[in-house]
């Protein structure tokens, strides 16, 4: 190992000349009279977490945090690294007060001395040139085939399935479509059911948990039994009032009707909702 110069010096006190002994004496006497100086001072660095009271050289605190002796003031100071450091972004509510750098995360608070945070994110805008304006970033979503979809996703985070060509998001712990509500219904043309609902994540068969619901016509509610059913949605002459889930047409007829009913052709089609 190179050893480098440095403006230490050693400085040793003579021995008396009544020294007597061997080379092991002589060793010690020398180190007891040994003295490391240095024309303009020594610092080393200080690492912990309570602040010197002197100039001990850098501090290091919590491991991450660098201060510096302020002569003026007797104390420590954080370094000022704002010469060789560029800001990446702006942040915070208010507008920046400059397009430098160009882009800005605006948040739903300024912080302050007394409260530091700016709060929830909320979203990204960029300096148009040309507008002279400042307008938001539309993010790109990640896209890829259902295998490549992510293996630990964040709650709401978005894929577009290139397989299915559907734009799903993590949500209630399983992938589902970002389009569509909670019990929402839709039919769905495919010949087999899994491949129905392999094109609809988040999606299940009506009727999967109840069998009263499989192969009916939906029809329109009408009243609502959480209020007074007589000043729902009234209904016309021979068409009965239907409260939501309730199942009809096994005995009930169509009033007036002729004796023999022409049904019209039926196309059968896969009828989902929304889980």
């Amino acid at each position: 190992m190179s050893l480098q110069n440095t403006n230490l010096l050693i400085q040793m006190s003579p021995l008396p000349i009544t020294f007597r002994g061997g080379p092991n004496e002589l060793a010690a006497e020398m180190v007891r009279r040994f003295k490391i100086l240095s024309p303009g001072g020594a610092n080393f660095i200080f690492i912990g977490d309570i602040e010197p009271t002197s100039n001990v050289g850098p501090w290091l605190k919590g491991g991450t945090r660098w201060y510096v002796w302020d002569e003026a003031t007797k104390r420590y100071v954080p370094v000022d690294i704002s010469d060789s450091f560029t800001i990446p972004f702006w942040i915070g509510n208010s507008q920046p007060v400059s397009h430098d750098p160009e882009v800005w995360l605006k948040t739903e608070r300024d912080a302050t001395d007394v409260d530091p945070s700016h709060g929830a994110a909320i979203g990204w805008f960029q300096w148009n040139s040309v507008t002279l304006a400042w307008e938001g970033i539309s993010p790109i979503v990640r896209s890829g085939t259902t295998a490549q979809r992510p293996t630990s996703p964040e709650n709401l985070q978005q894929f577009y399935d290139t397989d299915i060509q559907t734009l799903i998001w993590w949500e209630r712990s399983a992938w589902r479509t970002v389009d569509g509500v909670k019990g929402d219904v839709k039919q769905v043309v495919t010949e087999l059911l899994q491949d129905a609902l392999t094109q609809n994540p988040g999606w299940g068969f009506l009727g999967d948990t109840n069998q009263s619901w499989r192969g009916r016509v939906l029809v329109g509610a009408t009243t609502d039994p959480g209020t007074n059913p007589a000043s729902n949605f009234p209904t016309s002459p021979g068409v009965s009032p239907q409260t939501s889930l309730v199942t009809s047409g096994e005995t009930v007829t169509l009033a007036g009707a002729p004796s023999s009913i022409t049904v019209p052709p039926q196309l059968a089609l896969w009828t989902l909702y929304k889980q």
